[in-house]
């Protein structure tokens, strides 16, 4: 394949080269003209684009750049660029386009998380070639005049041949998916993926797992010594991208919509309006993964490091407070599915929370039935606050465990259709304003015997992460607290006033606060005054 080089500075550079080459060419004959534009559309990403395909939109700067930089290293990239940033125009579809002009003999599958989404890029390339009565010119030993007619392949489901020498049984190109779609005994000589992450890929870590591990086997679908092409956007701080990026199997090619990757960024390409429109109609999160490529450029959707308060969880210190259990359960005890979380909250005179204990294993019903009643004859809770899944009957198991054991105590089942997320959100205030304290230390088991602290895993794996940690099974279990259906109470304060003391001070309070409401200062309002009478 011959070098594929773009010796111009800029588009304006380009222009003019353009001009000067075909314009000599024109001088001397039309088959001149011809000869020159197919070497310019094999040599020049950027002529394929603007000039070839008649694509006037991409007859811009950073499309220039773009082709010149994928045109210099094309292969072996993962490209992450915002949306809107013709990285699928120029890397799936053009430079596919030029691939197959320069070598017809070339085999190329393209992909996408489903077979559909893949062969919406066929389907460009394929009108191209049916519909490019110049590009059909220039190239007549490569594509057919016509093709619906003359090839013999030519569909979206069965894939598009062009002129070619080689009986391979692969066609020129076909569209497959990773995770549905894949197909068998195929082995390309060039693999694309384009979108192999969607919304429907991350939204469970099972989800996740099983797209990256699709996409690892998929791999085999590449010829020996056939290269390898990558193109998407973020949709999740542990996506399939993440893990690629991890793993150092791909070269990163990242551009967010901004310079330097912030909300308030000078953008790249669209103007700041189309920008500042976007980001109200993505909305914070999805902007961030979206336009930045980054799913926790979004600092305000979660919480922050310098409100985290620790304390020292000790008998004497939590035997004052109400405390109660907080049961999170997982459904299953796979390896992939969620944990089961217990978490011991303290309601303390000070105003503010305390995570006294917690746990997260994988746990079965029996296991979880055991774990609870430990907690339960340690630290003596007001009560034992349990979620409930559908038609899981936790809840009745224990019930016959009380009986059985002859040992009894307070269990309420809460539920509600709150979204996970916004249910997690209700501790923003709390850890903002310094009033929930998570323990230095809080040693328990995991399933597998392994001693473990709660809370640096809550903290590095669900709170500096959130709201796109693989798992929040600890935060949304500690986020019951915060939960109406949770109704403890704090204790009152020492106070070493008698009753009478404490009665008659109410007394002058009260008639204080209505005498200034009287006077039309309404500050006692925020003491749950008004001016019909106290309202406790």
């Amino acid at each position: 394949m011959p070098p594929r080089i773009i010796p111009f500075a800029d588009r304006h550079e380009a222009a003019r080269g353009y001009a000067t080459i075909l314009g000599e060419a024109n001088r001397h004959s039309p088959q001149a003209v011809t000869a020159a534009m197919a070497a310019l559309g094999r040599a020049d990403l950027f002529f394929m684009l603007t000039r070839f395909m008649r694509r006037a939109d991409a007859d811009n700067g950073w499309c220039f750049d773009r082709c010149k930089e994928v045109a210099a290293n094309p292969d072996g990239y993962l490209d992450l660029w915002a949306r809107e940033h013709y990285k699928s125009t120029i890397i799936t579809v053009a430079l596919t386009i030029q691939d197959i002009l320069n070598d017809p003999e070339i085999t190329v599958g393209l992909f996408s998380h489903t077979r559909p989404n893949s062969k919406v890029f066929l389907g460009q390339i394929k009108r191209e070639f049916e519909a490019n009565e110049v590009m059909k010119q220039c190239y007549p030993d490569v594509l057919y005049a016509r093709p619906e007619v003359e090839s013999p392949v030519w569909s979206l489901d069965d894939g598009i041949m062009v002129k070619r020498q080689n009986n391979a049984k692969e066609m020129t190109v076909e569209a497959w998916g990773v995770v549905e779609g894949q197909p068998i005994g195929r082995h390309f000589s060039l693999t694309v993926y384009d979108d192999v992450v969607t919304p429907e890929s991350v939204n469970t870590p099972e989800q996740i797992k099983k797209t990256t591990e699709r996409l690892r086997l998929s791999y085999a679908l590449g010829a020996e010594g056939g290269t390898r092409r990558m193109i998407g956007t973020r949709y999740h701080l542990f996506d399939t991208y993440a893990e690629l990026l991890k793993g150092g199997s791909v070269k990163p090619r990242i551009y967010a919509a901004t310079e330097d990757g912030t909300m308030e960024g000078t953008p790249r390409f669209l103007s700041p309006q189309r920008l500042a429109e976007k980001r109200i109609e993505f909305g914070p999160y999805i902007f961030a993964c979206q336009m930045l490529q980054n799913p926790t450029a979004d600092s305000a959707q979660g919480f922050k490091a310098e409100w985290l308060r620790y304390w020292q969880s000790q008998k004497d210190h939590w035997q004052g407070m109400n405390r109660a259990i907080l049961v999170d359960p997982a459904s299953s005890k796979k390896k992939s599915s969620d944990y089961t979380v217990m978490a011991v909250v303290g309601w303390n005179a000070d105003g503010c929370l305390y995570l006294i204990h917690g746990l997260r294993a994988r746990l079965n019903l029996t296991e979880r039935t055991k774990r609870l009643f430990d907690l339960v004859r340690q630290y003596k809770p007001v009560c034992t606050y349990y979620e409930k899944y559908g038609m899981q009957s936790d809840i009745e198991h224990i019930e016959d465990v009380m009986k059985r054991d002859n040992f009894h105590f307070n269990i309420k089942e809460v539920g509600g259709s709150t979204a996970k997320v916004d249910r997690i959100r209700r501790l923003i205030p709390w850890f903002e304003q310094g009033r929930f304290y998570l323990p230095i230390v809080s040693n328990f088991v995991d399933e597998d015997g392994v001693v473990r602290n709660f809370t640096p895993i809550f903290v590095e794996e669900e709170y500096d992460s959130f709201p796109v940690c693989a798992h929040d099974d600890m935060f949304d279990c500690i986020a019951r607290a915060a939960d109406p259906q949770v109704d403890m109470e704090f204790p009152e304060s020492v106070d070493s006033r008698t009753p009478v003391e404490k009665e008659l001070a109410r007394q002058y309070e009260s008639q204080r606060l209505m005498s200034e409401q009287a006077s039309g200062n309404t500050f006692g309002l925020l003491y749950g005054y008004n001016p019909e009478g106290p309202q406790w």
